[in-house]
């Protein structure tokens, strides 16, 4: 409990020291107490003005500026009997981006602008990579000068997270009087099944200019499997040709392109 006594001693010494303040401290006192009221409100006022001019930093969403399709190189190769093959060298710059369909035209055509021959056909091309696109053998009543390959529209898609790993064995080219023969074996290293591979060819000179090129496929390769395969012969021998360079290549942008089983792909899980 409280002691009233004691109590009322202490008001009554703080009443006295208090009572020897000077009036002029309690009246200075007062006026401040009065003015840091308004001061206080109008720093709040500026400290929040200050803040409603604040601007975020913009983000930068820059979208990957998607390059077209380069060519390369282009060539019409004679073979015999008013028969051709050629080739286009395709190039994508795209590191991530490459088009699972890419519709295409080639027409063999005279200087003077005559077209002999139109070959209209689709392919796939991969991210960061160069293709062979291969015209392996057309006939034509006159020579052709040039090669006019025009593109259909070019539907970018972003690479999917597969790979297709392999191994050429024993690349052969016999470049005898009665044809050129190229053969070769590929190892399939990947875990599934491939559908199909893509197997163009170019055959090169000593002074490493291509003088024939070719192209074939195989399918339903197993995995580890390695799988022998032969070009279509050329009509006769080719001048200079000494060695062969395969480019395999799989459309990784076909979800059906690996398979574990019959009519189960890889990627359903995914």
């Amino acid at each position: 409990m409280f002691d009233n006594d004691r109590l009322q001693e202490f008001f009554l010494v703080i009443g006295d020291k208090v009572a020897l303040v000077n009036k002029k401290l309690w009246y200075a006192l007062g006026i401040t107490l009065v003015l840091l009221i308004p001061v206080y409100f109008l720093a709040k006022l500026a400290f929040f003005k200050s803040f409603s001019k604040y601007e975020p930093p913009e983000v930068s969403h820059s979208e990957v500026t998607r390059q077209p399709l380069q060519i390369l190189e282009k060539k019409i190769l004679t073979l015999s009997n008013n028969a051709y093959s050629g080739y286009v060298k395709i190039k994508n710059i795209n590191l991530d981006l490459g088009v699972a369909s890419q519709t295409y035209s080639a027409e063999f055509k005279t200087f003077g602008g005559t077209t002999l021959t139109k070959i209209q056909g689709m392919t796939f091309i991969l991210p960061s990579s160069e293709k062979l696109l291969v015209f392996s053998r057309f006939s034509a009543d006159q020579t052709p000068d040039e090669i006019v390959l025009t593109f259909g529209q070019s539907s970018f898609q972003r690479k999917p997270e597969v790979e297709f790993d392999y191994r050429l064995e024993r690349v052969s080219v016999q470049n005898l009087a009665s044809g050129l023969e190229v053969s070769a074996g590929i190892r399939n290293l990947t875990p599934f099944k491939i559908k199909t591979i893509n197997l163009p060819v170019a055959v090169f000179n000593n002074q490493n200019q291509i003088v024939a090129v070719n192209s074939t496929n195989i399918n339903d390769v197993g995995s580890g499997e390695t799988r022998t395969f032969q070009y279509l012969p050329w009509p006769a021998g080719v001048f200079g040709a000494q060695r062969a360079e395969i480019y395999p290549e799989i459309n990784i942008f076909d979800p059906s392109i690996f398979s574990t089983e019959p009519g189960v792909s890889p990627f359903d899980n995914q």
